[in-house]
């Protein structure tokens, strides 16, 4: 997955020195988007590597075996309140 955020298209790599700072901008966008989703990347590897009992007991309640988007993104809290939200949920059926 990392390897497909920092591909570099044939575009960028044909220039060799860009002349204008319109392509300068460009370049600096991209390469400040790849930086972002990198980032977020290594956050919700670590979420999961320091949190897998957490992990695991919301796929244990969900009965589902993956997590929805944006879960991990919201760290340890997010994991907690996502299986306080399924406790609920179980508690009122």
């Amino acid at each position: 997955m990392s390897l497909a955020i920092l591909n570099v298209c044939q575009d960028d790599l044909n220039v060799s020195m860009p002349s204008n700072i319109l392509s300068i901008h460009h370049r600096r966008q991209i390469i400040k988007k790849k930086v972002v989703a990198i980032g977020r990347l290594s956050r919700s590897l670590t979420v999961l590597r320091e949190n897998p009992e957490l992990v695991k007991q919301f796929k244990q309640l969900s009965g589902k075996n993956t997590l929805p988007l944006g879960t991990l993104a919201l760290g340890e809290k997010g994991l907690r309140d996502a299986i306080a939200s399924l406790e609920d949920q179980s508690l009122t059926k």
